[in-house]
């Protein structure tokens, strides 16, 4: 599953519109691109990097509830770049994206879905 469909996941239907218009599309072209698996529609270089710049917004508008997005999770010609892996490393070849484990949901106590709300 790529970040995006992730980050589409965790964002609110408001949180995707906000977005699309941020990068100057539509929700149902965000989705295209989160199911590149099955659509193969990839962005191109500049909307990857506009995806970037506002996932990096909205990540810490949301204390970090949505994932960031690298610019090279979306574009082969960024992740191919010499200047995008000196610069990020590592990340140049990964998302950032939390991954909740036993221990975290357990350490956050009683929640939805338990009958304790």
């Amino acid at each position: 599953m790529n970040i995006l469909k992730q980050w589409m996941r965790a964002a609110e239907p408001a949180e995707q519109e906000l977005m699309a218009a941020a990068i100057g599309t539509s929700r149902g072209m965000l989705y295209q691109y989160s199911n590149v698996d099955s659509t193969d529609r990839w962005p191109d270089t500049e909307r990857a990097v506009l995806i970037e710049r506002q996932a990096e917004k909205m990540h810490k508008a949301s204390g970090g509830r949505l994932p960031l997005i690298y610019r090279t999770d979306l574009s082969e010609v960024c992740r191919g770049c010499e200047f995008a892996q000196k610069c990020l490393g590592a990340k140049a070849l990964r998302a950032d994206f939390p991954i909740v484990t036993k221990e975290m949901v357990e350490a956050a106590g009683p929640g939805v879905g338990d009958g304790d709300n």
